[in-house]
């Protein structure tokens, strides 16, 4: 092991340690210190470039100042050392020759000890020997990172089932890009615990959430436009300008395609990969049709469901499956799929501009997906049983969203209109009767909260700025 990368890796094994300047704290910090306690290994996964060792940097720093850790029992470890991999690539038992020199004793002596490892996929195996110091009892609470999912998450599947707390790490959500701008952020806590059924949705409560979120209403639509373009990649959304923006998300793109995809897709299928990428993007919100995508694209049906599940795999997609009654009948009917990030979707499509959402008729789904995705981000971060799908009959009535939890479901429709029209809500009155449900709501760019009573239900009008 090169030493020299260690210490630089570990400055609080020489004095006081300092995050960088202008790191924020995430929303699911919490949780993830929380996660620290629990005896499983953390596994902490997510899309490229969304702050996952940051995260595993801001978590030691929380060991050693709120916890008062001994800094001598922190280590993070990277294999990008070509030195350590090599290494431990000969004999993984070194590992602990390799600890115990750098706490100059037994390790069993110190108490418990807390190794962050990065890029922990890069040394073929060593995943099974975590499994084997984990399961013998060894006193090491485990903290694994790493950009490839795809390797990663195989590699975990194969030996940690059962013995791991997953911690996805997303885009920032507009909270997080309010404060890495330094601005003061509105707080849509209540709002979003109304929309995921984790409190109840009342007029009243809206009107005056409403009020509270009313000063705010300038900036959180300047942020929004800027999340509905570029997305909310941590750099991107550190980024001064748009054309700095749009350079990284290029970059981004490249990358993607360089480093995690080409070793797994055939070069000669590269360009098949990404134009399943276009075509996804083109059809955000739509029904997954893996035979259209094969006509389009002139491979195999088989080929396509591979690169769709790559996608999803390297956290670039979501599926959401339809809601049913029969399990069944969910698992036959085609998904929808979301992007995580709305940026990488758009310069997938050469969308540079805001306006062009709306000439392309973009703009509707650009706002259901955003939705979607902070709803899904919300039911994770509170760890909600809530689940989200959408809704969708032979007859083709459809909902946008359904939250579905045990004591109820609350359907959901997202629209990019300013005024309301009654065939806004046809879907959501079709649901509540099918479903006997009294509640709904309709999400547009409105100006203020409205309800709309028939037949002793209740559909809320949402005004996009508020979610």
């Amino acid at each position: 092991m090169d030493e020299n990368i260690f210490f630089l890796n570990n400055p609080w094994r020489n004095g006081t340690y300092r995050l960088p300047d202008g790191i924020i704290e995430r929303d699911m910090f919490s949780h993830a210190c929380t996660c620290l306690d629990e005896p499983e290994i953390l596994l902490i996964t997510g899309l490229r470039q969304t702050g996952k060792s940051t995260l595993a940097r801001q978590l030691i720093y929380h060991l050693l100042t709120v916890r008062q850790v001994s800094p001598a029992t922190i280590f993070y470890l990277t294999f990008d050392d070509l030195s350590l991999r090599h290494e431990l690539a000969a004999s993984f038992p070194s590992f602990i020759k390799i600890i115990e020199k750098l706490l100059g004793g037994n390790a069993a002596s110190f108490g418990r000890l807390w190794l962050f490892v990065d890029e922990v996929q890069k040394l073929p195996g060593f995943v099974e020997y975590v499994k084997s110091l984990h399961d013998s009892g060894y006193p090491i609470k485990w903290v694994l990172t790493g950009s490839s999912a795809i390797e990663l998450m195989s590699q975990v599947r194969e030996s940690l089932a059962g013995r791991v707390l997953h911690l996805p790490v997303y885009p920032f959500s507009e909270g997080e890009v309010f404060r890495v701008r330094e601005m003061a952020a509105p707080d849509k806590k209540t709002v979003r615990a109304m929309l995921t059924c984790a409190q109840p949705l009342t007029e009243g409560e809206l009107r005056r959430q409403q009020a509270t979120l009313l000063p705010f209403r300038q900036d959180i639509e300047r942020i929004s436009d800027d999340i509905l373009l570029y997305g909310s990649l941590p750099a991107v959304a550190r980024a001064g300008d748009g054309e700095r923006r749009l350079a990284l998300l290029k970059n981004y793109r490249d990358t993607y395609l360089e480093q995690d995809i080409r070793g797994i897709v055939k070069d000669d299928k590269l360009w098949v990969y990404q134009r399943v990428m276009e075509i996804l993007a083109g059809r955000t919100g739509d029904l997954l049709n893996y035979t259209g995508i094969a006509g389009q694209t002139g491979v195999a049906v088989d080929t396509i469901k591979r690169y769709v599940s790559l996608l999803e795999k390297t956290f670039l997609i979501r599926e959401l499956t339809t809601y049913s009654r029969n399990i069944r009948a969910e698992q036959l009917k085609s998904p929808r799929i979301y992007f995580t990030d709305l940026g990488i979707r758009n310069i997938l499509l050469g969308i540079t501009e805001l306006a062009l959402l709306d000439k392309l008729n973009l703009l509707g789904t650009s706002l259901e997906n955003l939705v979607a995705e902070r709803i899904q981000a919300d039911l994770l971060l509170t760890r909600s049983q809530a689940n989200l799908h959408y809704w969708r009959t032979k007859a083709k009535e459809e909902v946008d969203l359904v939250v579905v939890t045990p004591q109820m479901l609350l359907p959901i429709e997202i629209k990019s209109d300013r005024t309301y029209q009654k065939r806004h809500i046809r879907g959501i009155v079709k649901f509540l009767t099918k479903e006997t449900e009294t509640k709904g709501v309709l999400i547009g760019r409105f100006d203020a909260v409205d309800v709309i009573r028939q037949d002793g239900r209740e559909i809320f009008l949402l005004p996009f700025w508020m979610v």
